[in-house]
């Protein structure tokens, strides 16, 4: 590999890095890229935000049970 080379996931990365750039760039509320060892890509990106989905009640908890 020549200096001027770049391995697959470092070009991975900056690939994602200039499109979160450029959605941002262009209005988006969220854009989000993972880039996982094996090779896989998730993309999560709207114009919206997400609206919470985190609600949960106190009963659900079975800790200390």
């Amino acid at each position: 590999m020549t200096t001027k080379e770049l391995r697959p996931q470092t070009q991975a990365k900056k690939n994602a890095v200039a499109l979160i750039q450029a959605a941002r760039d262009a209005g988006w509320r969220r854009a989000k890229f993972e880039i996982r060892p094996d090779g896989s890509v998730t993309v999560d990106a709207g114009m919206a935000e997400i609206e919470g989905g985190d609600e949960f009640l106190d009963s659900d908890l079975r800790m200390g049970k």
